[in-house]
């Protein structure tokens, strides 16, 4: 389906007036596939390299888009709430947060709602001892400054940190419902109220008051939060029920109530195209990143082909015999062993040019062009100019060629080795890092 779909967007990206040639026809991915692969039909090769990246493109788009829709339907289907009721999480699970969108007809409000997971009895809660008293009256002050001026709402905490306790509070339902929060917006005068802390842990039970002084609130509340309060009231008294039911009325305006939506799958749409651009130049890259290689390769076979040539011709044989046989061994040593050597590949061309006809030195001059490599231009130029005008120091020319291509290649291998080396220098560091946690964290934790 997707070989389908890349054959019929390159057949309309043809038939455009003006043609995006940057896709289509890129003259430098043209000369990667040349140089990868010198004969045949150049032209017919990068369209079908074309086709496939389309064709891994054309896929990318239609899965991001099935799961953008996929996304975005299962999010529509999860803001239904029936009946105006949420499930709790059961006892255990921990508290359920859940966004919702409250509609009065005239504007939609943004709700954040805790919902306690589902409780039993009085009896199951654990109980806090004496001494985390001190911490637990710091903690229910939050932003007030003392217990004797209250403007802001009160932290009710179910635990202290750092002590395996619980706490159940009393309040005066007349100030302050049971999760700390002022229920009067405001006062005329301050108002003193008790506030008790039921702490348990096991069979032991402790019971402590606070005494608070009661003020007018120093922030007062919006639409959105007189709207959060009422639902949160609703959610306290019905702590044993399976669900919450949430009010279909508020201040005599009907309200609809749905959950927030989620943007999932708008955000999975608006990542699909980047990651196909992503896809489809990284080809490229890729692709260049493979002549780089077939060059390095290419500078690593060279010392070994001139040494052979010098050898061979300086054993009495042809230029075209020696070349023909080390060539031939190539082709032998390919068969039995797979690897391909682009160096000996051209060798190979060369052999196939000068028995379709191509002269010797034409032939050769084809080969140091197509290497595109200064050293095989060099070779190339010494084997035509023997041609040409007759060298009888040609083995001796060779053998200085080598001498000098096997320092060159003693260069290139240290070269490479010190780019190896710093390739490894991330993973080094990342392990040092690893063995300073691994012995510093004994040591500090021992210490403190």
């Amino acid at each position: 389906m997707g070989n389908l779909l890349a054959k019929w967007l390159y057949g309309r990206l043809e038939r455009m007036h003006r043609k995006p040639d940057r896709i289509l026809h890129n003259s430098a991915v043209r000369e990667d596939l040349q140089t990868l692969e010198p004969a045949g039909n150049t032209q017919e090769r990068q369209k079908d390299y074309v086709i496939k990246k389309l064709s891994v493109c054309s896929m990318i788009v239609v899965i991001g888009v099935i799961f953008s829709v996929a996304l975005w339907i299962k999010d529509g289907i999860e803001t239904e709430i029936v009946d105006n009721s949420i499930e709790r999480n059961l006892y255990g699970d921990g508290v359920k947060k859940v966004s919702l969108i409250a509609e009065d007809g005239d504007e939609e409000y943004c709700i954040s709602l805790d919902i306690e997971e589902k409780c039993y009895t009085d009896e199951e809660l654990m109980q806090m001892i004496e001494k985390a008293l001190p911490d637990l009256e710091c903690s229910i002050l939050g932003e007030n400054e003392s217990a004797d001026r209250v403007e802001y709402d009160l932290r009710l905490v179910k635990r202290i940190e750092g002590y395996p306790f619980d706490v159940e509070w009393r309040v005066d339902e007349d100030y302050l419902d049971y999760e700390g929060r002022l229920v009067k917006d405001r006062l005329d005068v301050p108002v003193p109220v008790e506030l008790t802390a039921v702490i348990s842990c096991g069979s032991f039970a402790l019971e402590h008051t606070f005494s608070m002084m009661i003020c007018s609130k120093a922030v007062q509340p919006d639409k959105a939060e007189l709207m959060e309060r009422q639902i949160s009231e609703q959610e306290s008294i019905s702590r044993s029920d399976k669900k919450v039911t949430l009010p279909s009325e508020i201040g005599g305006q009907k309200i609809h109530w749905s959950y927030k939506r989620s943007y999932r799958g708008l955000l999975f749409l608006a990542a699909t195209p980047l990651l196909m651009l992503l896809v489809y130049f990284g080809r490229d890259r890729d692709l260049h990143r493979q002549v780089e290689d077939r060059e390095e390769q290419m500078r690593l076979d060279y010392p070994e082909i001139v040494s052979s040539l010098a050898l061979l011709i300086g054993a009495g044989m042809t230029v075209p015999n020696a070349w023909m046989k080390i060539a031939g061994d190539y082709k032998k040593r390919k068969a039995q062993t797979g690897r391909k050597r682009y160096a000996y590949e051209e060798m190979l061309l060369t052999i196939y040019e000068m028995e379709s006809g191509v002269s010797q030195m034409k032939a050769y001059e084809h080969f140091g062009r197509r290497c595109r490599i200064p050293s095989y231009n060099k070779l190339a130029t010494l084997l035509a100019q023997n041609i040409r005008k007759g060298a009888a120091n040609l083995p001796l020319l060779l053998r200085e060629e080598s001498k000098d291509a096997f320092e060159e290649r003693k260069h290139l291998a240290r070269s490479m080795g010190e780019k190896a080396g710093t390739k490894l220098l991330v993973p080094m560091m990342m392990l040092l890092g690893i063995t300073l946690v691994i012995i510093m964290v004994p040591a500090f934790q021992t210490y403190f």
